[in-house]
């Protein structure tokens, strides 16, 4: 049985939930975002539901690969 989320809310991980972090949801530019300095589990990103895909972004610890799935 999968679980529901609501992918509403930007600064929130569609994985697990947690903050991410994100520069951009912060209203900062992308650049400034910790995402542009580290690699991104190619796992991690073919985990994000569909409707949170181009929505959402993952957290750094998600993106690592660290995170349990929920």
């Amino acid at each position: 049985m999968s679980q529901s989320r609501d992918f509403a809310d930007a600064t929130k991980c569609p994985l697990c939930g947690e903050a991410n972090a994100c520069a951009i949801a912060a209203g900062q530019g992308a650049e400034m975002c910790w995402c542009m300095s580290v690699v991104i589990d190619p796992e991690a990103i073919a985990r994000i539901p569909a409707e949170a895909q181009g929505k959402v972004c993952i957290c750094e610890r998600c993106a690592r690969g660290a995170a349990d799935t929920a």
